[in-house]
């Protein structure tokens, strides 16, 4: 008879932590977290990407890019290699702060900065393609996503809003309009 009460004690102790779990995971809360691996797998999906100016008489691609989000800061960090013509220009380092778009329900580069270029020659980037990072920043900041939020977990909301992004704690947090019960989706890939 103890070991059947001790095999109910732990069966019980089992269900109650499941419980626990499942209610942990599902509480209502109004911020949806996005980790800096789920923005990097989202993005090596959507690498290389090439960019024309000035009617496609100069042109760039962006390859393997690296995203960070320190926990000190309100800003992504993104890194990625830069060549012109298949000639290597060099490693590109970047900090930008974020936007929603709600037709897109992605997230945007806001006011991005070169912080660093590192050439592959060794020598200062020529002006002209200085500029040329420049121009690609601009244009992929204004047109392409850093990260599309899931159409069918926005869905499964209802009528709840995205009310804004911002970068805190080493994640990017995004601030519904009113509490919804969601599973904690910081730690997926």
């Amino acid at each position: 008879m103890t070991s059947l009460r001790a095999a109910l004690a732990a069966a019980a102790l089992v269900a109650a932590s499941i419980a626990a779990a499942a209610w942990a995971q599902t509480r209502p809360s109004s911020e949806l977290a996005v980790s800096a691996a789920q923005v990097q797998g989202y993005l090596q999906s959507e690498f290389p990407r090439d960019f024309q100016a000035l009617g496609g008489l100069v042109s760039m691609t962006a390859s393997n890019p690296q995203l960070s989000i320190p926990a000190d800061g309100n800003r992504v960090q993104m890194q990625f290699d830069a060549s012109n013509g298949g000639d290597a220009l060099g490693r590109v380092w970047l900090s930008s702060g974020l936007r929603y778009d709600p037709q897109a329900k992605a997230l945007f580069l806001e006011a991005p900065r070169v912080d660093r270029v590192v050439p592959t020659s060794g020598h200062e980037l020529r002006e002209r393609d200085r500029q040329l990072v420049s121009l690609f920043l601009q244009d992929y900041a204004s047109s392409e996503p850093l990260y599309r939020l899931d159409p069918q977990l926005l869905a499964s909301f209802g009528n709840v809003r995205v009310e804004s992004t911002r970068v805190a704690n080493g994640r990017i947090v995004v601030q519904l309009n009113q509490p919804v019960s969601m599973p904690d989706l910081s730690g997926a890939q």
